[in-house]
């Protein structure tokens, strides 16, 4: 497929992140740490209703109020998507279209603009040769984990107060799951810790 360039600005962000996970453990803490902060946060974020996802090996269960978007079949521009999840309504992440003897796509977030309040959480199934996991900070699915907090980072871009990235190896060489999640106030108490259930609650494969 012929991708312009335009395609690859407004993937920058995008890229950035899954090419260098290692950049992102500054600022670590533990999975449960902001619900542990926040108690009556974490009760709520317990109680309400959840759906499941699952693919590759992976399932979890998140808000029922969340919308969700997953990667269309083959598509080359973002082979390791797993699925988008937000707060407000999505559209699809990558747009075709065609001319003579070529089909160009251009591919976004799903979103422009993260609402006040609002939350968008990407979940990936990354893969890069020489890959090596660095020194976990925390557990998820009882699999070693890194968990980075960062004010803005690269979910400024969409007007994200905080991101929140977990990478979670594999069973294959070179490969992990990797959440993104873009936070934006008021309400990041209640935010991180709808993130923190939906972390404990990641089930991954025997040999995924």
């Amino acid at each position: 497929r012929l991708i312009g360039m335009m395609m690859w600005r407004r993937l920058t962000v995008v890229l950035a992140a899954m090419a260098v996970p290692v950049a992102l453990t500054a600022g670590c803490a533990s999975a449960t740490s902001s619900t542990s902060a926040h108690p009556a946060a974490a009760t709520q974020a317990q109680a309400a209703p959840t759906a499941r996802f699952s693919a590759k090996g992976l399932s979890f269960r998140y808000p029922a109020t969340w919308r969700a978007v997953t990667s269309r079949v083959g598509l080359s521009d973002f082979p390791a998507l797993l699925v988008y999840l937000s707060t407000v309504r999505l559209k699809d992440t990558c747009v075709a279209s065609s001319g003579p003897g070529r089909i160009a796509e251009t591919c976004t977030y799903p979103i422009r603009v993260l609402p006040s309040g609002g939350v968008l959480v990407r979940w990936n199934a990354n893969s890069l040769p020489n890959w090596r996991m660095p020194k976990a900070t925390t557990t998820v699915a009882g699999r070693g984990a890194v968990e980075s907090k960062t004010r803005g980072g690269q979910c400024a871009v969409l007007g994200g107060t905080e991101t929140i990235t977990v990478l979670i190896p594999r069973a294959g060489p070179g490969t992990w799951y990797q959440m993104d999640a873009c936070l934006r106030g008021p309400g990041l108490p209640r935010e991180e810790a709808q993130i923190s259930s939906m972390l404990r609650s990641v089930r991954i494969n025997p040999g995924s």
